[in-house]
């Protein structure tokens, strides 16, 4: 067995290890996830035996219950294989041949049976993970115990993260996906990897195609392969609704399956991105792919140039909602809902979810742009819709939701009218005075960088981390 198919074993069966024996069942070693994906970082490669690169002095649990070494030694603690509290532990007989296998974990040289573990997926890195989703994601996932990492270049600055630095379970890496050194560094001892990178947006997107070729699809290559090769199997990533487009008929919901029919090329590098993660997929590394509806709600890096954002912020300010064309169809979704879609896929057993695509949305928010701007006229009664007959988007699909539903049992709790009445209340508050400014939106922080790179420069100010500046900024591009 290869050090790839141990990983994809480990990974299928949740327990966090593995136990080699020979043809006679005695015991060869053992070795955990993180033992062989450290192996790789060291130069091994992934077709090498796993024999070769096990414990050999593992921890064994002999028929008497006494735990030990197969050397004997009663100290299981102290070897620098054994740092992590839980690990995987053969039952041996009286002549070491191996007659079971458990899980036990060490607290201060004391230790206890454990049933295996449900949920092998402890450190998770992500990619974007200073942004509109990725901050929430990053705090949804410290609540629900895994140690977080974030890899993101800052392009919109640093308030996504700024209040995580001091947690102990997360670390923070500034780059992006497209250096192999600093993937290298980030992936480093993950179990998975959630991909939110790169420039999002239709509008954003086209400032510079070349860039955003670089960003959104060489880098999703890039960050699968080296991924792929260092076994980590999970990878879940970030694609859109938008790949469906302009739909040919508006009777019928778009299933997963439905033809694709971009009208951006933001959706044509994610429709591309796909197709890389599908050409990558095989036993051993087993990408999810969820396409967004559109987002809405409230982030620690708030965003005003997406629809279900901009027009509650312009009821409330002036009094105005103004509506583009308006029998466009679009799915909406609340960001934190959305974030608990990406938990759900690296939470549930990863055969369930191994080369699957997943629409991530409700189909009860299906709305048209018109039917929006009334949830939004009866939550500010001084506003008034005000239609314009000329179109800024083309695009219009609605979106089937229901694999998701059956398959994880996702249903979204929050609706268009929760977060319109929690953002009336945050205006109420004066947050978001200058909804209007650079920062909030993601083609005006671009358009105005001489580089992407450079872009979180625009945003600097005498306090890196509060980024309270103003800029008289206002777009009517949105997402």
């Amino acid at each position: 067995m290869s050090i790839r198919t141990a990983l994809s074993r480990i990974d299928r069966s949740e327990a966090g290890g593995i136990v080699v024996v020979d043809d006679g069942n005695q015991l060869v070693g053992t070795a955990t996830d993180e033992r062989l994906r450290q192996k790789l970082f060291d130069g091994v490669t992934p077709d090498t035996p796993v024999s070769d690169v096990v414990d050999e002095d593992p921890i064994v649990v002999d028929t008497s219950g006494s735990i030990r070494t197969v050397e004997g030694a009663s100290d299981v603690v102290g070897s620098n294989d054994r740092a992590q509290q839980t690990t995987i532990a053969p039952v041996v007989d009286g002549g070491e041949q191996v007659i079971d296998v458990t899980t036990i974990e060490l607290i201060d040289n004391a230790t206890r049976e454990l049933e295996p573990n449900s949920n092998a997926v402890d450190t998770v890195l992500v990619v974007g993970g200073a942004g509109y989703l990725g901050s929430v994601l990053c705090r949804q996932l410290l609540e629900d115990g895994f140690d977080v990492r974030v890899l993101d270049p800052l392009m919109y600055g640093d308030a996504g993260i700024s209040a995580l630095r001091d947690d102990g379970r997360f670390t923070f890496y500034r780059g992006d996906a497209r250096s192999v050194d600093t993937v290298l560094e980030a992936i480093d001892g993950v179990d998975a990897v959630v991909h939110l990178g790169g420039i999002v947006g239709d509008p954003a997107s086209e400032i510079d195609p070349e860039k955003t070729l670089e960003y959104n699809l060489h880098s999703t290559q890039l960050l699968a392969s080296i991924c792929k090769y260092h076994g980590i199997n999970r990878f879940v990533f970030a694609s859109t609704c938008s790949v469906y487009g302009r739909s040919e008929t508006e009777a019928e919901r778009l299933s997963e399956e439905s033809p694709r029919n971009p009208v951006s090329l933001y959706a044509r590098l994610k429709i591309q991105s796909e197709r890389v993660l599908h050409d990558l997929a095989d036993d051993h590394f087993s990408p999810t792919i969820l396409r967004m509806a559109t987002i809405y709600g409230q982030s620690p890096r708030m965003r005003f140039d997406l629809v279900g954002n901009i027009l509650p912020a312009k009821a409330h300010t002036e009094r105005t909602i103004p509506v583009f064309g308006g029998d466009q169809y679009r799915p909406n979704v609340h960001v934190a809902d959305a974030a608990r879609a990406y938990v759900d896929c690296l939470t549930a057993p990863v055969d369930d979810v191994a080369g699957t695509v997943f629409n991530v949305g409700s189909n009860q928010q299906n709305y048209r742009i018109d039917e929006l701007a009334t949830i939004v006229a009866d939550c500010f009664p001084d506003a008034s819709i005000e239609y314009h007959d000329e179109l800024t988007d083309e695009r219009s699909y609605r979106v089937e939701f229901e694999r998701i539903r059956e398959e994880l049992g996702f249903e979204p709790e929050r609706t268009v009218r929760d977060h319109c009445l929690e953002l009336k209340e945050q205006f109420k508050s004066n947050a978001y005075t200058e909804y209007t400014a650079t920062r909030y939106n993601n083609y005006e922080t671009l358009e105005q960088a001489p580089s992407y790179e450079n872009a979180a420069a625009i945003l600097d100010c005498s306090d890196p981390i509060s980024r309270e500046q103003t800029h008289e900024t206002l777009s009517s591009k949105e997402v």
